[in-house]
């Protein structure tokens, strides 16, 4: 499947070294599941000529919010409503997430609970036709970064997953939106990279909490597979 990848932001160079731009990461785990990424820069203003131009859409994080006035969130926001006109499949991760959210109809803004840092289990309370497995999943795992947070759904879409912290983890409209909260393409390296950069601004109880669910890894995987998997499932529907 050629999806194409709407690229949102990049790693600062500092960081990313030794383990990868968003360019190496989302191929690094999407390519695993079937799905072969044509990125196209949309902070950049390049945006797809046509919804049709690839067989399915994601919609990458970014460290801007869906609130800010920015030409290239705007056009984005366009182009996502194009994509609906058209049921064109979108997925979104993050700040992708929010932003089709708000897009058609829904709300998002700073979450009263802070920063959403580290590795956070989020319980399934409905499955899509592409989320269904044996034995049933009823949790997953995944890293996240993030302040805003979808705070009302848009018309039409269903909860597939949430936490305490998160109401909003996972949602889906009908078979051609479904989007996470989490970073399936983060590896466990790049957020404690990320914790340590921003520790002034996420304060030393939640930098520690969130270095501190990363020992836990070993005993408790990750699901970004799985998500990812769901994704490849998702646009072959």
């Amino acid at each position: 499947m050629r999806i194409g990848l709407l690229l949102c932001d990049h790693i600062d160079p500092h960081i990313a070294d030794g383990i990868g731009d968003y360019t190496e990461l989302y191929p690094a785990v999407f390519s695993p599941a079937g799905i072969d990424l044509r990125i196209y820069e949309a902070a950049a203003g390049e945006l797809p000529d046509s919804t049709s131009e690839c067989e399915g859409w994601i919609l990458s994080g970014s460290r801007k919010s869906t609130y800010d006035d920015l030409p290239w969130i705007s056009d984005l926001s366009e182009f996502i409503l194009s994509a609906e006109k058209d049921r064109a499949p979108q997925m979104g991760i993050c700040f992708g997430h929010q932003l089709i959210a708000s897009t058609l109809g829904g709300e998002v803004a700073k979450s009263s609970a802070g920063w959403g840092v580290g590795v956070k289990t989020f319980d399934v309370v409905a499955t899509a036709p592409w989320m269904q497995a044996e034995p049933e999943i009823t949790e997953f795992r995944m890293l996240m970064s993030h302040q805003d947070q979808v705070l009302r759904l848009p018309p039409g879409a269903e909860l597939l997953a949430t936490s305490h912290y998160c109401p909003v983890a996972a949602y889906r409209v009908a078979d051609h939106v479904f989007c996470v909260q989490g970073h399936p393409e983060f590896v466990p390296e790049l957020s404690e990279r990320l914790i340590t950069a921003r520790r002034p601004a996420l304060g030393d109880q939640v930098a520690d909490a969130a270095l501190l669910s990363l020992q836990d890894l070993p005993q408790h995987p990750l699901n970004h597979q799985l998500v990812a998997e769901w994704t490849a499932r998702f646009f072959q529907r």
